[in-house]
Order: structure tokens, then sequence, then C-alpha cells
């Protein structure tokens, strides 16, 4: 019984002296002040639409002052909803410890195409299918979509357009083949595609992006069997308008 009694005395002992160290631990937090402020980017390679400065200058611009300021008064989801107001700024975490260190991570926005409609300003549509502005620090090597695309503002048929364009797009950049070979996109009045293909010095008319697929499917069939063999420049026009065939225009 007395053993018991010891033990249970112990564990009390024990809890006390748990609940004095986490106060002082906490008294200590609420006096830490920021002292370091460390930004991690990610996706730099295919995304540099924001650097170290520029996270920086945003919180300088809404008067926001950190460093030398209590860890403990900063409130880290204000921080990150300010940062993901940024339309290049995909996701935004900020993090602080007990030594005043805040860490600051954030997913960049990854550009997919580049839009230029015919008589309005351009934009890029990122791997997500979100709309970004063109930017005046950064311009990515990506699928170039130009003519005459239909405005989505307040246009269900162009919001539409936008997702065809996406859909279409994702598929090329991750193909081994159409990866490399496919540069541009050209739409014209009547809504058809003109692809605009990095070797060779022929038009590759796509039409609609009615089962697209299947059409890419016809065109890497002649390129692997045909171009290989008569050459690059043996054609002058790839017609793909007709799902079940390819028609080509010879020089």
């Amino acid at each position: 019984m007395m053993r018991r009694i010891l033990k249970i005395l112990t564990w009390i002992g024990i809890a006390a002296w748990f609940v004095v160290i986490l106060g002082f631990v906490s008294g200590e937090a609420d006096q830490v002040l920021c002292k370091q402020i460390e930004i991690v980017l990610s996706d730099t390679i295919q995304s540099r639409f924001v650097t170290d400065p520029d996270i920086r200058a945003i919180f300088r611009t809404e008067g926001l002052q950190l460093q030398g300021y209590p860890i403990n008064e900063i409130d880290t989801r204000e921080l990150e909803d300010l940062l993901e107001k940024n339309p290049y700024i995909r996701r935004a975490e900020v993090s602080t410890d007990v030594t005043g260190r805040m860490e600051i991570k954030v997913e960049q926005s990854v550009p997919l195409v580049r839009i230029m409609p015919e008589g309005r300003n351009g934009f890029y549509l990122d791997t997500e299918g979100n709309v970004l502005p063109l930017s005046d620090q950064f311009v990515p090597d990506i699928i170039l979509v130009s003519g005459f695309i239909k405005d989505p503002a307040g246009n269900p048929a162009g919001v539409e357009q936008l997702r065809e364009i996406h859909d279409f797009c994702s598929y090329v950049t991750r193909h081994p083949l159409w990866s490399e070979q496919i540069v541009q996109l050209y739409v014209n009045r009547s809504g058809e595609y003109e692809m605009i293909p990095r070797v060779g010095a022929h038009q590759i008319l796509l039409g609609t992006l009615d089962q697209w697929e299947q059409k890419l499917q016809n065109l890497e069939l002649l390129y692997r069997q045909g171009l290989s063999t008569y050459g690059w420049n043996s054609y002058q026009t790839i017609n793909l308008k007709y799902t079940n065939q390819v028609i080509c225009t010879k020089r």
C-alpha cells in the first residue's frame, strides 16, 4: 500500500514539474522576438514570378513590421492570406519557432500556356487552369496560343474554349514527342486550330479540338512512318480535320 502511495506521489510530482517547466517555456516564448525571416520558394526552375525581395516588399507595402517584434503577436494566418492574394502564389505557409526564426514557404503557380488573343492583352493559364497576368520579370518557355480567342469574362463559350486549350496543352506538355515538337497554336476566325511545329516547314491543320487525342495519334503515326522515310519537308500541309484520315499536300 505504501509503495502504491509513493508511486502516485512520484507521478504527481513529475506532473507538477512539467506544469512548471511548460509555464516557464511559455513565458519565455512570449518574450521571443522575430530575429530572422527565411523565405523558401518552390518551383524556381519552372516559375520565377516572385523572388525573395518580392515577398519582403509585399510586407513593407502593407506596413507590416515583423523583425524585432514578439513572435507571439504575429498572425501567421494573416500573412499567408496576404501572400496568397498574389496571383503568382499558389500557396503560402508561415511558421515560427522559439528561437525567433520565421519560415515562409511559398509555392508558385506553374505556367502552362501563354494566351495572346487578337486585340486584347495576353495572359497565362497555369497548370491548374487559373488565369495569370503576364509578368515583366519572367517569360516562361511554354506553348503559345494566339489568334481569335474568345473573351472568357462573362462568356461561357470563352470559358469552355480556355478549358479545351488547357486540356490539350496539358497533354502536349507531358507527351515525349509533342512537348518538343509543338510550339504554337493559332486559332482562326472559324475557331479552327493550326499547330506550328518546331521541326519541319509544314502546316498542321488540326481543325476543332474535338477528338484531338485521336488526331494526334494519327499525326504521330505519320511522323514515325511517313516523315521519317520521306523527310520532314516533303509536305506543305498536313490536314487532321477528319478524325479517321490524314490528308497530306506535297510541295
